[in-house]
């Protein structure tokens, strides 16, 4: 079936988590984070994204995100992939690392914003890595540290912007940072709404189809969210209702290039045939939301070369006028 379509809003602040399975470790020591933050660098910064808070655990990690016109997953997908096999390679094992495709909601840019940042560099203190904010300011696998000056500041970690919500100055800001810490620290036991819809959120309990785990803010920016993406949300509604038969999805697209549904399914290379099969799994992964081995599958392909086929096949489908 399909998946959940994610809410694209550019320029939204978006908390992702991400968690390995459970019997492994996503990061075993400090050489496995310092590449997954160079892997996180490398896809960050091209696609023009800020990063206002994040922490890596040892099954998952959590990011506060400001997001460009670049849709999330086309950064978070690859470095997913991209740590997994380094992850296999270092500790040889089978099947997947992570436990689920990665989650995100989408935030409005209020007070959410810094609560989330509090909620992400707090998670040390919660899992008793860190015993009191004064380590975890110097905790160097959490951007609290950099944004206290404590530690060095990451090419991909925004700063600035997050210092200037506490203060005018960074000192000012550091000391209301620090005061903002401690009264979440007080806080620990409880939660408030926020942080129970991310929790829910993270761990899959809020329905895939509830506006809950898509969005938090206000309900006119909730409603505006949710109407920007009202047309896949309803193409990937009436696709279910249908059976998802990826054969529905390449009918037409067999017909605009004059192909036939076994074409379509077997590799073929620098033809109109090939140029089917990467319209098919474009439209089949950003318009339906498809898993990429039930794509790969469909095309007698590795789960792997889909996300290449579907960049490429974008370029097809606009050319060809193709929905």
């Amino acid at each position: 079936m399909p998946r959940k379509a994610r809410l694209n809003l550019p320029g939204a602040a978006y908390h992702v988590m991400s968690r390995c399975l459970d019997h492994y470790l996503l990061f075993n020591d400090d050489e496995d984070r310092e590449f997954f933050l160079s892997l996180f660098e490398r896809h960050l910064v091209p696609a023009g994204y800020l990063c206002y808070a994040w922490v890596l655990m040892t099954n998952h990690y959590h990011l506060v995100l400001r997001t460009s016109d670049v849709e999330l997953g086309r950064v978070m997908k690859p470095l997913n992939m991209h740590y997994a096999y380094y992850h296999r390679q270092k500790y040889p094992r089978r099947g997947p690392l992570f436990m689920d495709r990665f989650k995100s909601i989408a935030t409005q840019d209020q007070d959410y914003v810094q609560e989330l940042v509090r909620y992400v560099h707090l998670n040390p203190l919660r899992a008793g890595i860190c015993k009191e904010t004064t380590a975890l300011e110097k905790y160097p696998w959490s951007g609290h540290a950099a944004l206290m000056g404590a530690h060095r500041k990451r090419p991909f970690q925004e700063t600035e912007s997050v210092l200037n919500r506490f203060g005018s100055t960074t000192k000012e800001a550091r000391i209301n940072l620090r005061a903002y810490m401690a009264q979440g620290v007080a806080l620990l036991g409880e939660e408030d709404q926020l942080v129970s819809l991310v929790r829910k959120s993270n761990e899959g309990i809020v329905e895939g189809r509830s506006s809950r785990c898509w969005v938090i803010g206000d309900r006119d920016f909730v409603v505006k969210a949710l109407d920007s993406s009202s047309a896949a949300r309803l193409r990937v509604s009436r696709f279910e209702k249908e059976g998802g038969d990826l054969e529905a999805i390449a009918r037409p697209i067999g017909e605009r290039f004059n192909v036939s549904m076994e074409d379509i399914r077997q590799r073929h290379r620098g033809n109109k045939i090939s140029m089917a099969r990467m319209a098919f799994a474009y439209i089949a992964d950003r318009h339906y939301y498809t898993p990429h081995r039930l794509i790969a599958d469909f095309l007698n392909v590795g789960a792997t070369a889909i996300s290449e086929m579907s960049r490429k096949g974008k370029g097809t489908v606009d050319e060809s006028n193709l929905d």
